[in-house]
């Protein structure tokens, strides 16, 4: 439990160092190695796709999950959320709020790390892929908040509150994450991955947030539909 409090810690504590530091750090600098960052992720994300066994089930589970999460409108709830946190933290005049909130949140969130971290950390007692994603995130919520502002720091507390609610759950969902369910949600969560990338780089403006109950479905299909 004490290493998902390091890993929003370290989201947090980077954040604020990048906007304390974000004048000694001219923007195109701050942006070029934004853009490496989301090259370095398209790869971590190709890499982790390809593992996929059953590619119609991660097909069907990226398109499952989009048509729930745009009806749902999860992204733009999310959007609101950065908004309403924006106005609590009077950070009113800051238009770069509300993308740092929900970029940084979905890509620190919906990789495999974020569910498999806590998930080892409860069953097994091991850390060492908690503290890897605090390495990760902390660096990355530095660029974003030399980049974007304070719009990051918050995400330190969805981490916390998110990866807190898998580690409690652990002992409830260990039975159904076999091999096969973990292979397949990670196949999943590295699509949506590719799919920050590409918007961190420009390319897209995919609402990645609207995608991320997709990773329900490789649980649903191994323990429900294949038992069948």
């Amino acid at each position: 439990m004490i290493a998902v409090i390091i890993n929003g810690a370290a989201t947090a504590l980077g954040a604020v160092l990048g906007v304390i530091l974000k004048k000694g750090v001219p923007e195109h600098v701050s942006k070029a190695v934004f853009s490496a960052i989301g090259l370095c992720l398209a790869v971590m994300a190709i890499q982790g796709a390809i593992q996929t066994e059953n590619i119609l089930l991660m097909v069907l589970s990226i398109a499952i999950g989009v048509a729930v999460g745009t009806v749902l409108a999860i992204e733009d709830r999310m959007q609101s959320f950065g908004l309403w946190l924006r106005n609590r933290m009077k950070a009113g005049g800051d238009s770069n709020f509300v993308e740092a909130f929900v970029t940084l949140s979905v890509m620190q969130v919906v990789g495999a790390m974020a569910i498999l971290g806590p998930i080892q950390a409860a069953l097994l007692g091991d850390t060492t892929l908690l503290y890897l994603k605090s390495t990760i995130d902390g660096i990355s919520a530095f660029i974003f908040g030399a980049l974007y502002g304070v719009g990051a720091v918050p995400v330190g507390i969805v981490i916390i509150v998110y990866e807190l609610a898998v580690y409690a759950a652990a002992s409830l969902l260990s039975p159904l994450m076999t091999p096969d369910v973990i292979r397949e949600l990670s196949a999943v969560g590295n699509v949506m991955i590719l799919a920050i990338a590409l918007n961190m780089m420009g390319l897209t403006k995919l609402k990645v947030a609207d995608y991320t109950l997709g990773m329900v479905v490789p649980i649903i299909y191994y323990n429900l539909i294949v038992l069948f």
